[in-house]
């Protein structure tokens, strides 16, 4: 291969990885992920609140049920059933 050939193939070479460099990457549409009128429109699509995302609002109201339905419970036997301190009703001492 003479040294004209690979200059040739060279500049080739050069001019396509330019020409691709150039061009780059492109949706086809006018609305893509950088849209800066998208962006503006809303910034934290993600956000619920001003802290916490609808994910995390469900999560926290699904622990706070789970916790109150497993304390039920406790509830039943100090408030109803009064089962959390010994009768008072025996004339003999009890130790708590």
């Amino acid at each position: 291969m003479n040294t004209r050939t690979l200059l040739r193939n060279c500049s080739l070479l050069a001019l396509a990885a330019s020409s691709c460099a150039l061009v780059g990457c492109s949706s086809g549409s006018s609305r893509h992920a950088g849209d800066i009128d998208m962006i503006r429109s809303d910034p934290s699509p993600a956000l619920s609140t001003l802290s916490r995302r609808s994910t995390d609002r469900y999560n926290d109201i699904a622990a706070t049920i789970d916790t109150d339905l497993r304390m039920i419970d406790n509830d039943i036997d100090k408030h109803i059933l009064f089962l959390d301190h010994p009768s008072h009703l025996t004339s003999y001492p009890s130790r708590r």
